[in-house]
């Protein structure tokens, strides 16, 4: 991703995960069970020192008032639109995910990825994390609820994918007392 003489951005990732490897609900939205003070904490700080934020429509619903650089994948449209500077759709059928993030001026020099499925699976089709912070909340179970990758129901099957993407496991550290977070980095 390199245009007249544009850097790659710094892409991070962020989920946070029940111990089946869910991060929201049967119906499509995280619970209260699954959230971590520390770890919202570490991610609102991260948010806000990124230059845009790719987030799924859930997520872009629930916190549409934040005013920070977004950029939404959606099927609805065709192309891209933006619906204020700051707000963007696109539909990755139609334009690949670097035309998206190069509609922004200037151009970004950090980029976090907040997920859904969809979004995490995208970026990582597309492009690729530099870092993805994993946070897992071993002892919560969410019954058919929506996997952080399709189809990937274990901890250590997920552990695999992140390295098969090419990332390390860097650093495990212990946020609370039943959330421990997980730093992969590509370097």
């Amino acid at each position: 991703m390199k245009k007249n003489n544009q850097k790659i951005p710094i892409i991070i990732g962020h989920a946070i995960i029940s111990g089946n490897c869910c991060i929201a609900d049967d119906k499509g939205n995280m619970p209260e069970s699954l959230i971590s003070e520390k770890d919202w904490e570490l991610f609102q700080e991260d948010l806000d020192q990124s230059d845009i934020i790719i987030l799924g429509r859930r997520s872009y619903e629930y916190f549409h008032n934040k005013r920070r650089n977004r950029l939404i994948p959606t099927t609805q449209i065709q192309g891209y639109h933006f619906q204020d500077k700051d707000l963007c759709f696109f539909n990755p059928s139609f334009i690949s995910l670097e035309e998206a993030i190069s509609l922004f001026t200037p151009h970004p020099k950090k980029i976090a990825v907040a997920g859904g499925q969809k979004v995490y699976e995208l970026v990582f089709e597309q492009l690729f994390y530099h870092q993805f912070h994993l946070s897992i909340k071993m002892d919560q179970f969410l019954i058919n609820g929506q996997p952080f990758i399709k189809g990937i129901t274990k901890i250590v099957d997920v552990r695999k994918y992140i390295e098969e993407k090419g990332m390390q496991l860097k650093t495990e550290k212990k946020l609370d007392s039943d959330t421990t977070q997980y730093v992969y980095s590509r370097f």
